[in-house]
């Protein structure tokens, strides 16, 4: 398993190092083994085709950043990824440039969609939400941040750690204000003394912004 595992690693670090100065669209599997020094029946061992290899790509070197951390670790999570993002920038944006975006989609949905939850649950541990809510809002915001994500990286992935964070506080503010409101009618207030809905909407006007 080790050994497999680390030919894959070869495979993928190969089409990386490759991205940095083609495009993605232009690589073959010849262009992949040679480059790393296997050959292409090792290749098809392991992946039936680039399209697999960048699949595994996302989720062993991404999503892995997100995968079996609890609630609590969601900036910790964040900051991980942004980082590899800054790290890996020229592969990144080698994607969004040479893929159709639904194919970028796909690939980061389910990455985001775990994310998400985290927010939700850290959010709203406690309150008692119905499910089907509860699922339409991980669906619209993790649609929402895959579609902001994908255009930070296309923008050159300017804006800070800090920034990204402050905007995933903001969905964590909105999460907590509906299931306030949805479990304990009472409770039209927060902290601040703003009513609870109206904080809702603020940030869910300010996301909507950075988003459009």
């Amino acid at each position: 398993m080790e050994r497999m595992t680390h030919t894959k690693q070869l495979l993928a670090s190969s089409l990386k190092d490759l991205m940095k100065t083609t495009p993605f669209r232009k690589i073959t599997v010849q262009n992949v083994t040679d480059h790393c020094g296997l050959n292409r029946q090792t290749f098809y061992y392991h992946f039936k085709d680039i399209y697999q290899l960048l699949e595994w790509i996302y989720q062993n070197e991404i999503f892995k950043q997100v995968n079996g951390v609890n609630r609590y670790s969601w900036k910790n999570a964040l900051i991980d990824v942004l980082r590899y993002s800054r790290q890996n920038k020229a592969f990144l944006r080698n994607i969004n440039r040479s893929l159709r975006k639904e194919t970028v989609e796909k690939f980061l949905y389910p990455i985001l969609y775990r994310w998400i939850g985290m927010i939700y649950e850290d959010a709203c541990c406690g309150l008692s939400v119905n499910p089907e809510e509860k699922q339409f809002l991980l669906d619209f915001f993790t649609n929402a941040f895959v579609s902001y994500i994908i255009r930070w990286i296309g923008n050159g992935m300017q804006e800070s750690e800090e920034e990204l964070l402050k905007k995933a506080e903001w969905i964590k503010e909105m999460f907590l204000g509906m299931g306030v409101i949805h479990t304990a009618p009472e409770q039209f207030t927060d902290s601040s003394g703003l009513p609870v809905f109206d904080l809702t909407r603020r940030y869910s006007a300010a996301m909507q912004a950075e988003i459009y």
